[in-house]
């Protein structure tokens, strides 16, 4: 453990409060700005600060020492197959749980990691201020939603005689439809489409859908806040009799079936163009401030009003219009729509 010069901080010891708030990831924008005011004016409240960031980081490693990491190698082969290109995909993937060999006891490595931290922590505060933004509006990420296979190039679809699976991984949460399915499109098309990127798209039939359970990079939940908003990107291309009417929606999935209840936090519809070609999609989600809720699809006679707050969001993709209409679906993407939510 580092050594701490000790302090006997008063009432008024403004410093050591918003720091550890700061610690404790509960600083508010108020706070930020305060903080970054003092930090900037003061040298010593600077090293104060680099002090117990060292202290924290020691004291991480003494209650929570292990470490996790997750290793995919994937190998790539081109080549031609009785005369048409061909492509091979091998993917070896490797977990490995606590720290990589290391000599335990090592004075010099503790101190050169010792001292990493400290720069570290005295540098990023002095670029948050150069910056005009403090460090802790980065913490916030957990707030900040990552769609997994958003591409829906995670299966490889060389090897499938069809080019088109009914499963599309990540995809599925909750439910399945039977009139989705992802394909290699420029097989499956003979030509007549390509992906927007890639080779694979999820394609999808008249009443078909797509659902996904919001995470962001570290797997956290995303769940809904008040005043939240969202921006849902990517590419669309329609096929077959208009109207092409795609619905989106947040849901919060408070039973499966068969007693299925579904609250909406919110929900948007959009009429697309009979156009042939890609098309950009691009749909704004504002939660508002309230989020009571009666239920939006339910298969029970109960209908309780439910506040969405602080429960795990599901992003769903509905086909709508013309039965016969078809839509394909390329690199879509879920963004925070302006200030990171809470």
């Amino acid at each position: 453990m580092s050594d701490l010069p000790v302090q006997h901080p008063g009432a008024d010891d403004e410093v050591a409060e918003l720091f550890a708030r700061f610690i404790d990831q509960q600083l508010d924008e108020a706070g930020h700005q305060r903080l970054e005011e003092l930090l900037r004016q003061d040298p010593a409240a600077r090293e104060r600060c680099a002090q117990r960031l060292l202290f924290e980081s020691d004291l991480k490693d003494a209650i929570q020492p292990s470490e996790l990491e997750w290793l995919e190698t994937r190998r790539v082969v081109m080549a031609r197959r009785d005369g048409r290109p061909a492509m091979e995909i091998q993917r070896s993937q490797e977990l490995r749980v606590g720290p990589r060999g290391r000599i335990e006891g090592s004075t010099t490595t503790k101190k050169k990691r010792r001292l990493f931290v400290v720069t570290g922590g005295i540098a990023a505060v002095a670029l948050g201020i150069a910056a005009g933004f403090f460090v802790p509006r980065m913490i916030h990420t957990r707030g900040v939603p990552l769609l997994r296979n958003a591409g829906f190039e995670t299966t490889d679809l060389s090897l499938n005689p069809t080019g088109n699976t009914s499963a599309l991984i990540d995809w599925q949460d909750y439910f399945t439809s039977g009139d989705v399915d992802l394909c290699e499109i420029a097989r499956v098309s003979q030509g007549k489409i390509y992906a927007k990127s890639g080779r694979n798209v999820a394609r999808m039939k008249g009443g078909a859908y797509l659902t996904q359970r919001l995470r962001d990079k570290n797997g956290n939940p995303i769940t809904a806040r008040p005043g939240a908003r969202y921006l849902l990107t990517g590419w669309v291309y329609t096929e077959g009799p208009p109207p092409h009417i795609l619905r989106t929606a947040l849901r919060v999935v408070a039973s499966s079936r068969p007693a299925m209840i579904q609250y909406e936090a919110v929900h948007q519809q959009l009429t697309l163009s009979p156009d042939p070609g890609w098309q950009p999609l691009h749909i704004e989600f504002d939660l508002g401030e309230n989020l009571e809720r009666t239920p939006s699809d339910t298969m029970v006679d109960l209908r309780p009003v439910l506040n969405l707050k602080d429960r795990e969001l599901t992003l769903s993709i509905d086909s709508r219009g013309n039965p016969a209409s078809v839509f394909y679906l390329d690199d879509l993407a879920l963004e925070v729509n302006g200030e990171v939510p809470r």
